[in-house]
């Protein structure tokens, strides 16, 4: 866990010097003279979410202490926008991590043993309907998958996916996502017409911008 956490402390470092540059300066005129006002079009934070299969209600709670991600987000942009962000990312065992789409079952798993990935979301986003207290957006874009062995090294077990979502900000600094992963294989239209619990897999995230 530790060799995850350093690299993201200092890509905080990085994008926070980052983000001195990252404004834009406006005119607004007054009654005396025009004066500049600068305009933040770069934001960094955490992030903490889980992934979820369509459940009943009884299966939610056996879902919420499966999984669980913890990273930063880095967004550039107000209206139309770039959002990398990194997660490292944790599953109870091998089958829980196989039932969410990521890597595959042990020969022999053991229950009791965590799996860990690296996960890499590269999103384009789009803001609408923004009415102060909260505004609308939706997002989609790659994300990368990079499974961990037990020194929380990479193994070589890598993923590729695509996800499509929607979701809130709130206040103007916490924003939420619900976000689904594509099924590699099967059309859009019959993903939409066969939504089910055993193939499709949701994230929700909650953040804040910094």
């Amino acid at each position: 866990m530790k060799k995850i956490i350093i690299p993201l402390l200092l890509l905080c470092l990085l994008t926070s010097y980052t983000m001195l540059s990252a404004q834009e300066i406006i005119t607004v005129k007054d009654s005396t003279a025009a004066k500049p006002e600068k305009k933040t079009k770069f934001w960094m934070g955490p992030k903490f979410g889980l992934d979820l299969s369509p459940v009943k209600f009884d299966e939610i709670g056996s879902q919420l202490s499966s999984n669980y991600q913890i990273g930063i987000m880095l967004q550039f942009g107000r209206t139309l926008y770039f959002q990398p962000e990194i997660y490292y990312a944790s599953y109870k065992n091998s089958l829980s991590a196989s039932s969410y789409g990521y890597g595959s079952i042990d020969a022999n798993p053991d229950l009791k043993k965590s799996v860990n990935f690296i996960k890499m979301p590269l999103l384009v986003g789009l803001k609408f309907l923004d009415l102060g207290l909260f505004s609308l957006h939706i997002k989609t874009g790659p994300s990368l998958t990079f499974k961990l062995d037990n020194n929380d090294g990479v193994s070589g077990d890598n993923t590729f996916s695509w996800q499509v979502g929607t979701g809130v900000d709130i206040l103007g600094f916490i924003t939420t996502d619900i976000r689904y992963t594509m099924i590699k294989g099967v059309s859009i239209g019959d993903q939409i017409n066969n939504f089910s619990r055993n193939t499709s897999m949701l994230n929700l995230t909650v953040g804040l911008r910094l």
